[in-house]
């Protein structure tokens, strides 16, 4: 579990969603409010900010730019519901961290630090090349199958769905907080060639925890791995 910093730090949550749609409809939103919700509630919140903007550039975002300003006024700690909404971009992320003096925490990554930072910054970035490749290929193809994209259930344009998507995020964030942020640094300590035993040992040591709240083995570290495959 992410383990916010003690009760005498005071926070400022900050949100982004990448369209004016998302910014008008809730999507995005309510999903990352519940995870915040989730690990802060009844911790002091100095204030919340909310950029209706793409990740590109962090310098384009002014709410974000407040969020900093306010924190480096009051040293207060940076709270985001997943690090890919405070920027997909490594260098800017990291150049976040080094103005907040390591004020930052993310829901979706136990124990932030530098090298966590580093390691999930990269995968999100990684993750922001492959969408672009998976959007513009799967428009091609709806195009060609459909001749047009097909027009959003009436769930979807009452706002039920996003309701009902707010309520089972919230019921599963318990459950899926821990084996996300696990599975990405796993696949990626794979690929650089560590056994599934360095891999616990590093995962224990970043303090990520199992579904269960207990620390990983070899085995758990493995059959993880290959669910994500």
């Amino acid at each position: 579990m992410n383990q916010p910093t003690p009760l005498s730090t005071q926070y400022v949550i900050y949100y982004r969603v990448s369209t004016k749609r998302q910014g008008d409809s809730g999507l995005g939103l309510d999903a990352q409010r519940a995870y915040v919700e989730h690990f802060y509630q009844g911790c002091p919140i100095l204030a919340q900010f909310t950029d209706v903007q793409s990740g590109k550039n962090v310098l384009n975002r002014p709410e974000l730019m407040k969020a900093l300003a306010l924190c480096h006024q009051q040293r207060a700690t940076l709270v985001v519901a997943k690090i890919d909404r405070l920027s997909r971009n490594t260098e800017q992320a990291l150049a976040i961290y080094r103005k907040l003096k390591g004020r930052l925490e993310s829901c979706d990554i136990p124990n932030l630090d530098k090298f966590t930072l580093t390691l999930f910054m990269a995968i999100a970035d990684r993750e922001r090349e492959l969408i672009g490749i998976r959007t513009k290929g799967a428009l091609v193809e709806k195009v060609k199958r459909f001749g047009q994209w097909r027009t959003g259930s009436e769930a979807f344009a009452s706002g039920q769905a996003a309701r009902l998507g707010h309520t089972t995020i919230k019921a599963q964030a318990a459950e899926n907080h821990h084996s996300r942020p696990a599975s990405a640094m796993i696949k990626e300590l794979r690929q650089q060639g560590y056994s599934w035993s360095e891999i616990a040992r590093q995962l224990n040591t970043g303090g990520f925890k199992t579904p269960k709240g207990g620390s990983y083995q070899a085995v758990q570290v493995q059959r993880l791995y290959q669910r994500i495959l």
